[in-house]
């Protein structure tokens, strides 16, 4: 297993668990609650499907024609992009954020332009590879 497919896995793993966590956190504060804070939910559903997506990208990685370099340095931006966002929900959370856009909290904000700007970028690389397998 490359480095590039071994960062996927472990970035998948650990989203995974992190949505499992914050699903038991959900279930805890729903038994008390007839509705669950917004950005919670979005801290449990978000890394369950960056997880999902981390882990199916291992094959993509295995059919790309890139370098190992650039392998690598696409896994590691899309992990950190996946774990920036989950990071983001989990402190607008905190600070009882109803809206992001409309109240433009500075963290919140920040942590999701970075979210956005690594996953796309590693996306990118992986997606010119994957296209030049073809």
């Amino acid at each position: 297993m490359t480095l590039a497919e071994q960062i996927l896995v472990l970035g998948g793993i650990i989203n995974l668990v992190y949505g499992f966590i914050t699903g038991f956190m959900l279930a805890v504060i729903r038994q008390r609650q007839p509705v669950a804070p917004k950005y919670l939910m979005f801290a449990h559903t978000g890394p369950l499907m960056q997880g999902a997506m981390l882990l199916g990208l291992v094959f993509a990685v295995q059919m790309a024609q890139l370098s190992t370099g650039m392998e690598t340095t696409g896994a590691v931006l899309l992990t950190i992009g996946a774990l920036l966002l989950a990071i983001k929900d989990t402190v607008n959370w905190w600070q009882t954020i109803g809206d992001e856009f409309g109240e433009k909290p500075v963290l919140g904000l920040a942590l999701g332009m970075l979210s956005v700007l690594t996953s796309s970028v590693g996306l990118l690389i992986l997606a010119v590879g994957v296209i030049a397998a073809f």
